[in-house]
């Protein structure tokens, strides 16, 4: 079973000086396919993740997509914390491996805890959500990671606009667009209001 730590999350807020906002969020899917990839995903590999808003020096925001993303779909990039892992120490590893960045952290917007249902299951994941100031390295090129295909920087205007995009998916990703509206807004809501 996935358990939120509550004693970690408090130690997280204390160490970055943040308000300590966690939102709780249930996807209810009517097929079993991406319930069960997050299903197995939590019991073999990680318990969350964290989701990472990077803003360059310029003031935009990346955003990344794979390959095999649907039509023009780009997203906030995200990476998985180990069931034994820091959080803060997985925020930083990620964003080297993924992008090839080195960051500080402006804010710890949160963290959503969100219950994943199918039928009379459920299980629960949770993204932790942080903006980053970019200070160094070099996009992609010092990347270790090679899953992401391509970046698009943006406004906040034009941010806005692909995550609507993610909730408007149809068809195989559809499920998937849902999961990565909810994280993607969390963080555009955070820009917006200072609340995730």
């Amino acid at each position: 079973m996935n358990v939120f730590n509550e004693a970690e999350f408090n130690d997280i807020c204390k160490k970055l000086g943040a308000d300590g906002v966690v939102r709780d969020v249930a996807i209810r899917y009517t097929m079993p396919g991406y319930f069960n990839r997050v299903r197995n995903v939590v019991h073999h590999d990680r318990r969350g993740e964290v989701v990472f808003c990077v803003i360059r020096l310029d003031g935009r925001i990346i955003m990344t997509r794979r390959d095999d993303y649907p039509g023009q779909i780009y997203r906030i990039p995200t990476g998985g914390i180990g069931h034994d892992e820091d959080v803060v120490e997985a925020v930083f590893r990620e964003v080297k491996e993924e992008l090839g960045l080195e960051v500080r952290i402006r804010a710890f917007a949160g963290v959503l805890r969100i219950r994943f249902e199918y039928e009379n299951e459920s299980v629960m994941f949770y993204s932790y959500i942080f903006i980053l100031d970019e200070v160094g390295g070099r996009l992609l090129a010092d990347a270790s990671d090679d899953e992401i295909s391509e970046i698009r920087e943006v406004d906040l205007d034009e941010f806005e606009r692909m995550v609507r995009a993610l909730g408007s998916i149809e068809g195989k990703w559809q499920d998937w667009g849902r999961f990565r509206y909810i994280t993607s807004n969390a963080v555009l809501n955070y820009l917006k209001q200072k609340s995730i």
